[in-house]
C-alpha cells in the first residue's frame, strides 16, 4: 500500500494493525515529481494464505484473457459497517469541499458494482448516497 505525505500517521496507523504480517516497518520514500518531490509512505505485507480470502473476494480473474480485475463483492451488504465504510473512504475518498460532500473513487469498478456499493452504504447506514459519472469510463 502506498500513501501521500498528507497521510503518514494513517499508514504509520496501519503498519501497526498489520506489523506481525510484515517483515520490515512503513517506509518513507521521496519521490521526484517534474516540478517538485513528494514524499511517499509505503508498507508491504508477507504474502500468507490468510489473505487469501481477501484476494479471492475482491478480484476476479476473465477466464479468457486471464487479466485480473478489482470488483465490489455482490455481498457487499453483508460486510458493510461503519469501519468497513471509514477505511474505504481514507483510502479511496476525499472531501470536496466544494460541494460538501464525500467522494468514493471507484474508476476500476463496473456501473452495477458501484450501485451495489451505495445502496449497501444507504441500507447499512442510512446515509444519502448518489452514482455520479465523474468523466470518461470513470
Amino acid at each position: 500500500m502506498s500513501f501521500g505525505e498528507k497521510y503518514e500517521s494513517f499508514a504509520k496507523s496501519l503498519g501497526e494493525l498489520f506489523k506481525k504480517y510484515m517483515n520490515n516497518p512503513v517506509k518513507s520514500l521521496q519521490i521526484k515529481g517534474k516540478d517538485k518531490n513528494f514524499t511517499n509512505y509505503r508498507l508491504k505485507t508477507k504474502s500468507l494464505p490468510l489473505f487469501n480470502l481477501y484476494y479471492n473476494m475482491f478480484y476476479v480473474t476473465d477466464s479468457i484473457t486471464g487479466a485480473t480485475r478489482k470488483i465490489v463483492p455482490l455481498n457487499i451488504l453483508e460486510y458493510m459497517d461503519p469501519v468497513v465504510l471509514a477505511y474505504l473512504i481514507m483510502t479511496d475518498g476525499n472531501f470536496d469541499k466544494s460541494r460538501n460532500r464525500v467522494r468514493i473513487y471507484t474508476n476500476s469498478f463496473k456501473k452495477e458494482e458501484i450501485e451495489n456499493l451505495a445502496s449497501s452504504i444507504h441500507s447499512k447506514l442510512g446515509i444519502y448516497t448518489g452514482v455520479l459519472h465523474d468523466r470518461k469510463d470513470q
